[in-house]
Order: structure tokens, then C-alpha cells, then sequence
């Protein structure tokens, strides 16, 4: 059941600069928020569909008819302190309209106070003005990339898209914010895919509440995309995020993944053999091995030494900025992890 939850992991964090969409749109829509006691008056529009669905308040907020680019595809628009986000006519006739924007509505009462947590934890790392970002719905699945993954952040045109469900996108939400956030709206930026991945998971599962995360319920049966990870995060806490990150690495430098493929940081399938349990670059790592690089080198040198580095491509750097060739880092981090997973009672046995 641990693995599932890093492939899934994996998964999710993958296509951060994902060049299928390039030609996208990011013009701004005409969105307004909604008073609590106002009721939105019908608008004139072309489309039946569109003057119907533009009288909802959800949320707190007002969905409107897009009057820019790709209306067609993203008919409706909904504007937060923070987001823009563009819902797709297909997702609404595949859910039905009752259904989506309910869960439109559930994402949006934990979603401010996330991303406001998300930046407060990297203040001095940011933009001071942080501008909303813009978010795309594609539950039908037609962009290519969501055979791959449940969200990705794309860089280069600069949006979140969310794949398959509302609870898959509690799940990854926070976690893209946090790409938008290091990669768009930094001088500094995060530039390799490890220290996208680690920062993004880092400051998502361990400085923030997450509560859109925390609000899943992984104990329903009608989510198959999230139902192999329910044992593991059924009750998430920070404890059993780190010792999932070690033990698991503790497997595949163990070997217990021998001849297994799985996604690494570099975004790539790799592979293990007894005769290569360590790989020869940091992009090779498993996610749950980038976590596991990035707690060691934060517990033993300071999470700010990790942080201030961010711009950092060149793995040679990143391992001489603590005293290593790559792989010395990669030996003495493995041996750490070993230490940990005995000390805490969390190696698990070999089959």
C-alpha cells in the first residue's frame, strides 16, 4: 500500500512545465465577487446554457459567462481573491451541474485560507503582491496529460489544470499552488525538478494545514482514483508523512522494487537492479526519496540553508554547497534513512 501511494504521489506532481498546452489562452475573464446577500440578476448571452449557469452564486462568488478567449470550451469563469478559475462545459454535462458546482463550492471554502497559509510560509521568498492564479477544470480528461497525472502546474503558459474529481483535486491543489508560487511569482525561482517537487511537497504537507487535503474522505468507495492510497492517509498527519517518505526509500534502496518502473523527479520512468540500488543523479530519485534528501538535508544543516538554495540546477552544486560529490550525498542520505527507519521501527521487512 506504500508504494501505491508514491506512485499516486508521483503521478500527481507530474508535467510542471507540461508543453502540451502551450497555445492556451490566459486572458483574464470579467468575474465579480458576490456579496453574501446579493443575488446575481440574469445576463443577456448567446448561449442558453451559459445565461442559466451565470445566475449561480457559489461559494460566495458569482460564476460568469467568459466574454474572452476559449469560451466555447470554458464557457463560465469564477473569480476569488486568489484564482480565476475556468470551468469546462464538458465537465459540467459529465457531472451535471448540481454536482460540480457542489463541489466547487466544498473546494472553496478551504482554498483561500490554504493558499494564504502557502504564501505566509514563503513571505520573504515571493512576491509581495501575489496575482490570482488561474485554474482550469478537465475532469473529461482531454488534455493528454491527464492520463499521466490527477493536476499540473504548466510554467510556460502559466495555469493549474485539475484532472479527474473534486477530491483529486483537494488532494493536489495546494501542492501546484505552491509550483505557480516558486516557479511564477519569485525573482528567484525554483528551477530543477528536484527542488520543484521537494519545495512543493515540503512546504504543502509539512508547513501548511492543507485543509482541502485534510478533507477528503478516504474511506468512501466511489473515488477509485484515491482508493489505493485511503489506508496511509485515511487520518493524515505530518509523523506519518515523513515516516512514509522513509520507509519507502528504505525499499528501493533495499531493493524491494528491483526491476519495478516508477516516475523519478527528473519526470521519467526509471528503474532499479541488485547491482545499482542508488542512482547516479538526484533526478533519479523516486519522489519518496527526494522527500526523504530534502528532510536529511534540512534536519541536519537547517530548512533555511535548503530554501535560500532553490535556484540551484546543477546537482554537482547542491551536493558541494554541503561538502559531497552526488554520490557521497547519495550514500551518506541512504544511510540516514536506514538509521531513521530503525530508530523509529519503521523498516519493513523484505518479502
Amino acid at each position: 500500500m506504500k508504494r501505491l501511494f508514491f506512485v499516486l504521489s508521483a503521478i500527481l506532481l507530474l508535467l510542471a512545465f507540461s508543453a502540451c498546452e502551450q497555445k492556451e489562452s490566459t486572458a483574464e475573464p470579467q468575474t465579480t465577487r458576490a456579496e453574501p446577500t446579493a443575488s446575481a440578476e440574469p445576463t443577456a448571452s448567446a448561449e442558453p446554457k451559459a445565461e442559466a449557469s451565470a445566475l449561480r452564486t457559489v461559494g460566495g462568488y458569482i460564476v460568469t459567462a467568459n466574454e474572452g478567449q476559449r469560451k466555447n470550451e470554458y464557457p463560465y469563469v469564477l473569480q476569488t481573491k486568489n484564482s480565476v478559475w475556468y470551468l469546462a462545459s464538458a465537465d459540467l454535462d459529465l457531472m451535471g451541474e448540481e454536482a460540480f458546482y457542489a463541489g466547487l463550492e466544498d473546494i472553496l471554502q478551504y482554498m483561500e485560507a490554504d493558499m494564504a497559509d502557502a504564501r505566509k510560509a514563503l513571505t520573504s521568498r515571493i512576491w509581495k503582491e501575489v496575482p490570482p492564479v488561474e485554474i482550469r477544470t478537465d475532469f473529461c480528461g482531454k488534455a493528454g496529460a491527464s492520463q499521466d497525472a490527477g493536476a499540473y502546474y504548466n510554467g510556460r503558459v502559466n495555469f493549474i489544470k485539475l484532472f479527474h474529481s473534486w477530491d483529486m483535486a483537494k488532494f493536489a491543489l495546494l501542492h501546484e499552488y505552491v509550483h505557480y508560487l516558486t516557479i511564477h511569482c519569485a525573482e528567484k525561482k525554483t528551477m530543477s525538478g528536484f527542488y520543484n517537487e521537494t519545495v512543493a511537497e515540503y512546504v504543502s504537507k509539512l508547513l501548511c494545514e492543507n485543509r482541502m487535503f485534510r478533507s477528503i474522505d478516504f474511506n468512501r468507495n466511489d473515488q477509485p482514483e484515491l482508493n489505493s492510497v485511503a489506508e496511509i492517509w485515511g487520518d493524515f498527519d505530518e509523523t506519518k508523512y515523513r515516516n512514509s517518505c522513509l520507509s519507502e526509500s528504505d525499499n528501493y534502496t533495499r531493493g524491494t522494487y528491483d526491476g519495478q518502473p516508477y516516475t523519478c523527479v527528473g519526470q521519467y520512468t526509471a528503474y532499479r537492479w541488485p547491482n545499482k540500488r542508488l542512482p547516479d543523479h538526484l533526478y533519479e530519485l523516486s519522489y519518496a526519496e527526494a522527500m526523504s534528501l530534502a528532510l536529511y538535508l534540512m534536519e541536519t544543516y537547517g530548512a533555511e540553508k535548503y530554501l535560500d538554495n532553490w535556484d540551484i540546477v546543477e546537482e554537482d552544486k547542491l551536493a558541494d554547497l554541503y561538502g559531497y560529490t552526488v554520490e557521497e550525498l547519495l550514500i551518506v542520505w541512504s544511510r540516514w534513512n536506514a538509521e531513521q527507519c530503525a530508530k523509529l521501527g519503521i523498516r519493513m521487512e523484505q518479502p
